[in-house]
């Protein structure tokens, strides 16, 4: 045999040591082959039987990740898509749809809505082109919901550039379920493109821990630059890279690159009241900036610690929690990346009077990361018994179906709470345009809150004023118009219609029974009522208009 002419006498020696390989080469430039022979060792051809094992298991544990990931994708772009349109706008996104609409000089809300506002325009003019003619709604919560599923596609590549491309996977798949996620990014909010930039901040802060290229910081500082033109509270988040990069000081060396991303980021910030100053409007933001520090609390102290976790999932904050103790002795840079990124913002809004349901929404994309850290810690225990694999399994399917069953029914069902930034308002689209379609033009109506009247003004175009508005400049909103003495003001006929509806009237007991009493000495008379199930209870009024009569 050819390999027994080659080897001679030698083959015997080490048959039972060594293997032999063939393989041909090119041998001279005449183009000629030769045979070469390549002595391996049986121990040596054992671990490369090993590594090709090895390589299977990698092949098979990367398509599970894809797997999780595509999951996460589709799963969470059809919780935040499914039935966006089936109710109208709550007044929030009424404000940023109308301003959206005012910049690109839509006649219809230009004269009731200013463009200048409480907060900066970047997502309102990314918006503005869909809000051209006519009062669409949606097409804005499209946009909202792209920025939630491109956050999804972040959260992989942060939780695969800190622990590996199975957390990077379960993290996707965790924010993508999540109900606090889904509900925000569902509705037309400033709180979801911010959070997207933020993200990208982190992701750019991560690159520079695992790189140490120090260029990263720059693009980090554009990222929240970006965050802080859409929503001004985004600017807590330098605190968050301040004091990460205080506890881990070798990353913001050289100093000039921690120059240069601080500028970068306050440069992108002062922007907005740059052109705010040009476009004269910098009276009325020192004016919503003076009522935004003196406001009232508008929740107790609790409602963070209560209402916000059980909507980012019980479970998922236990196996957050559960991994910063069980991998205690892991502690890196990369927990304290996390932590500051989490802790900075909540004492900040903590401590700040004013407690919105969307505020900490920063605070989704870290905690996903460290729930799914436990989760890929335990689904990667050694040895890979079927005990370990059942209870690791078990438990990533346990978590993720108690992020799924709320988040479809908050995607099939909106939430009628009345809490601002968790739902819409069922029945005002239709009442606003009810108003559109039968009162005469130059009619003006008094609703009991601001929050119906922006409703109320973005779909029918009428002036509407709010009986709740404090006449105290200081203690209300810049935007809005007090009625100093409503009982003159119908006496007089500056309204002709009244507004009631059912969730000002949960917030606000006493002036809804003021209304009521001003819509009974005004012979007032239903002219138009809206119906909708509350807290899954029986159809019940809503919202319901009233002609009055001096």
């Amino acid at each position: 045999m050819p390999g027994e002419n080659l080897l001679g006498p030698a083959e015997t020696a080490v048959r039972e040591d060594l293997r032999l390989t063939v393989r041909e080469r090119s041998a001279r430039p005449s183009g000629g082959k030769r045979l070469t022979l390549v002595l391996r060792p049986v121990d040596q051809l054992g671990t490369t039987a090993r590594d090709c094992g090895k390589d299977a298991g990698a092949r098979r544990a990367g398509s599970v990740d894809m797997m999780l990931l595509t999951v996460a994708i589709v799963v969470g772009a059809l919780l935040r898509l499914v039935r966006l349109g089936a109710v109208g706008l709550n007044s929030d996104e009424a404000v940023y749809a109308a301003q959206a609409a005012s910049l690109a000089g839509n006649p219809h809300f230009t004269g009731v809505f200013p463009v200048f506002r409480a907060h900066p325009l970047l997502f309102q003019i990314l918006i503005s082109p869909l809000y051209r003619t006519g009062t669409p709604d949606v097409p804005g919560r499209y946009v909202d919901a792209a920025f939630g599923v491109g956050t999804i596609v972040l959260v992989f590549m942060l939780g695969r550039l800190l622990y590996g491309r199975r957390v990077g996977a379960l993290a996707a798949l965790l924010l993508g379920l999540m109900p606090y996620h889904v509900i925000i990014t569902r509705q037309l909010l400033l709180d979801g493109p911010m959070t997207f930039f933020a993200t990208g901040a982190l992701v750019c802060l991560a690159i520079l821990a695992r790189s140490e290229r120090s260029r990263w910081l720059i693009a980090a500082g554009a990222c929240l630059g970006l965050a802080a033109l859409t929503k001004e509270t985004a600017i807590v988040m330098v605190g968050s890279a301040f004091v990460f990069l205080s506890l881990v000081p070798r990353f913001w060396r050289p100093v000039r690159y921690a120059v240069a991303a601080s500028g970068v980021a306050l440069g992108l910030a002062i922007t907005y009241p740059l052109v705010t100053a040009a476009a004269g409007g910098s009276r009325s933001g020192q004016s919503y900036l003076l009522w935004q520090l003196s406001r009232r609390p508008n929740h107790d102290v609790g409602f963070y610690l209560t209402t916000v976790p059980l909507s980012m999932g019980p479970l998922l904050l236990v196996a957050a929690a559960a991994g910063l103790l069980l991998l205690r002795q892991h502690f890196s840079w990369r927990e304290v990346l996390l932590l500051s990124w989490v802790v900075v913002p909540f004492v900040f809004f903590q401590i700040w009077p004013v407690k919105g349901f969307p505020y900490l929404l920063l605070l989704a994309p870290p905690v996903a990361v460290l729930a799914a850290r436990c989760l890929g810690w335990l689904s990667d225990r050694q040895p890979r018994t079927w005990l370990i694999t059942t209870v690791a399994t078990t438990t990533i399917i346990g978590v993720a179906v108690s992020l799924l069953v709320p988040s479809l029914r908050s995607a099939l069902h909106p939430s009628t709470s009345g809490l601002a930034g968790a739902g819409g308002s069922p029945g005002g689209r239709e009442a606003g345009l009810w108003i559109a379609g039968h009162l005469p033009q130059g009619a003006q109506l008094m609703t009991l809150g601001p929050s119906m009247g922006n409703i109320v003004q973005y779909y029918s175009g009428h002036r509407a004023d709010a009986l709740s508005v404090s006449p105290n400049p200081l203690r209300r909103n810049p935007a809005y118009r007090p009625i100093p003495n409503p009982d003159a003001a119908l006496r007089a006929g500056t309204y002709q219609y009244v507004v009631w509806d059912a969730y000002s009237a949960r917030r606000s007991p006493t002036f809804a029974t003021r209304e009521l009493g001003l819509i009974r000495k005004f012979d007032g008379r239903a002219v138009h009522t809206e119906l909708a199930s509350l807290d899954g209870k029986a159809p019940q009024p809503v919202i319901v208009i009233y002609l009055v009569h001096p």
